[in-house]
C-alpha cells in the first residue's frame, strides 16, 4: 500500500507526521511524495486558525475519490465535523497502522481517547539535516481565543533521558539542527519537578556536532526563571533564538485574552534577553483585530513593535474559533482587521530591516538548513538568523563561512567565503557579532 501525508500547521504536527510515517513504513507500507499515487492519504490537520481549517476542507474536496484518514488538532477539537472519516487523535498516533488496516478493509474507526503517550518512544523519519524533538505538549493557560488548548488539553513533559537519546540518535545520523518543539516549552518539566533551563543544561553537554533551537515559550511562565534560562543558553550548542508570543501591546487586550502577564512584564523580559544576547533572534506572535481591540489598543501594539524591533513577527488576523470564549464576542468589521494587519506588516518591514542592518559586514559560520529558490540555499547562524546564499552545488547540511553583504526584513544576503569540510562542534559561535 502506498500512502502520502499532508501536514498542516506547526512543527509539532510535522514531528507527529514523521513518527506516523515511521510506523507505517515499518509495517511494510510505501511512502510516496505524490499524493496522486497514494492508495491512502493522511491529512494531519490544524485548528489554530480558520484558514487552516478551510485548507482541510479544500483537501477533502480535491481528493474526494481517495481513501483518507484525518489526524491532528482539528479532528481532536471538532470530531463531530468529520463523522464519515477515520480519525486518529493526537494522543493515539500509535494507532495509525490499525486505522490504515481497517480502512483498507472498509471499516471506519476513530481513535480519540485522551491519554498519556510518550511520543518519543516512536522513532521518526527525519528530513536532513533537521531533527524535530517534541519535548512536551499541553499548556497551563486558558487563552480566550485558543482552540489548540482544547485539542491538546493534557500537559505532559517527556523524560529528559528520552530527549537525550533522541539527540544521540540525531548525532549518529549527522542531523546537526535539533528543533525542540511543543505546545508551550515554558511549561516543560512542571509535571516533572524541573524546568526548560534544567533540560538545556543536561543536553548541551552531549558529545557531537549539533545545535539546538528552542521553540515557542509563553512569557507568563518563562519570566519566573528567565535568569537561569539565559545562563543555560550560554553554550555554543544552544542557538540564540527566543520565540516569545506577546499577542498585543495593550494590557486591556491581554487581560481580555487571558494571557496572564502585563506588557510591562514583557518589556522587562525582552530587556533581559537583549542585555545578555543583543544579537539574538527574537520572534513573537501578534494577533490584530481581537474583538475588544480599540484604536488606542492597536496604537500601543504599533508602539511596541517600533520600540522592540522584533526579528520575526508571526502576524495573524483574529479568527473566531468554535468552542472558545472569544468565539462569542462580537467581532470587529473585516476591513478594520485587514487594515490593521497591513499596517503591522508595513511597520515590521521597516523595523526588521533596520534591525538586520547590524549584521552587514559580519563574517562567520552558518549551517545550510534547506533549499531556497533556484540556486539559493537557506542557512542559519548561531543567532538563528536566516541567511541566503547562492551556489549551484548541493550544500544541504554543510557548514559555510560567509560574509553578509545586504539585508531584507526577513533575511541576510551573504557571499560564501569558504566551505568547511571538517567542522568542529560549536563552530557556529566562532565568529560572534558582539
Amino acid at each position: 500500500m502506498k500512502f502520502h501525508i499532508i501536514t498542516i500547521g506547526c512543527i509539532l504536527n510535522r514531528s507527529e507526521s514523521q513518527r506516523m510515517r515511521y510506523l507505517l513504513e515499518r509495517e511494510g507500507h510505501e511512502y510516496t511524495d505524490n499524493p496522486e499515487e497514494a492508495d491512502i492519504l493522511i491529512i494531519n490537520t490544524c485548528t489554530v486558525k480558520t484558514p487552516s481549517e478551510n485548507k482541510t476542507y479544500r483537501l477533502l474536496r480535491d481528493y474526494k475519490d481517495k481513501k483518507i484518514i484525518l489526524t491532528g488538532c482539528l479532528i481532536q477539537h471538532q470530531p463531530e465535523k468529520f463523522e464519515s472519516y477515520p480519525l486518529v487523535g493526537i494522543y493515539e498516533i500509535d494507532k495509525i497502522v490499525d486505522a490504515v488496516k481497517n480502512l483498507l478493509s472498509g471499516k471506519i474507526v476513530k481513535y480519540l481517547e485522551i491519554k498519556r503517550i510518550n511520543k518519543l518512544s516512536i522513532p521518526s523519519i527525519d528530513k536532513y539535516p533537521i531533527k524535530i524533538i517534541p519535548i512536551q505538549e499541553g499548556c497551563l493557560w486558558n487563552c480566550a481565543y485558543c482552540a489548540t488548548k482544547l485539542a491538546r488539553s493534557l500537559l505532559q513533559s517527556f523524560p529528559p533521558r528520552d530527549i537525550y537519546l533522541e539527540i544521540r540518535d540525531a548525532v549518529k545520523k549527522n542531523l546537526r539542527m535539533i528543533y525542540f518543539t511543543g505546545t508551550d516549552l515554558a511549561a516543560y518539566g512542571i509535571d516533572l519537578g524541573i524546568n526548560l533551563a534544567d533540560l538545556l543544561y543536561r543536553v548541551r553537554e552531549i558529545a557531537g556536532d549539533f545545535y539546538i533551537r528552542v521553540g515557542m515559550a509563553n512569557p507568563g511562565i518563562i519570566n519566573k526563571f528567565i535568569e537561569k534560562l539565559l545562563d543555560s543558553y550560554d553554550h555554543p550548542r544552544i542557538l540564540k533564538f527566543f520565540h516569545i508570543p506577546v499577542q498585543s501591546g495593550s494590557n486591556r487586550v491581554l487581560k481580555s485574552m487571558g494571557r496572564g502577564y502585563t506588557i510591562e512584564e514583557f518589556y522587562e523580559l525582552v530587556k533581559k534577553i537583549r542585555k545578555r544576547y543583543y544579537e539574538a533572534s527574537l520572534a513573537t506572535d501578534i494577533i490584530v483585530g481581537y474583538p475588544t481591540e480599540t484604536e488606542e489598543d492597536f496604537k500601543k501594539t504599533l508602539e511596541m513593535i517600533e520600540e522592540i524591533k522584533f526579528d520575526v513577527i508571526n502576524l495573524s488576523k483574529f479568527w473566531p474559533r468554535q468552542k472558545t470564549p472569544a468565539f462569542y464576542i462580537k467581532p470587529l468589521k473585516g476591513e478594520i482587521v485587514k487594515d490593521r494587519s497591513r499596517t503591522v506588516k508595513r511597520l515590521f518591514d521597516t523595523t526588521a530591516r533596520d534591525r538586520n542592518k547590524i549584521w552587514i559586514g559580519w563574517e562567520g559560520y552558518c549551517i545550510v538548513e534547506d533549499r531556497g529558490r533556484g540556486n539559493s540555499w537557506v542557512c542559519r547562524n548561531y543567532a538563528y538568523k536566516q541567511i541566503i546564499v547562492k551556489n549551484n552545488e548541493n550544500l544541504l547540511g554543510k557548514i559555510l563561512k560567509v560574509r553578509v553583504e545586504n539585508v531584507t526584513a526577513v533575511d541576510l544576503r551573504a557571499k560564501i567565503i569558504d566551505k568547511v569540510e571538517d567542522p568542529y562542534p560549536g563552530i557556529l559561535e566562532e565568529k560572534k557579532l558582539y
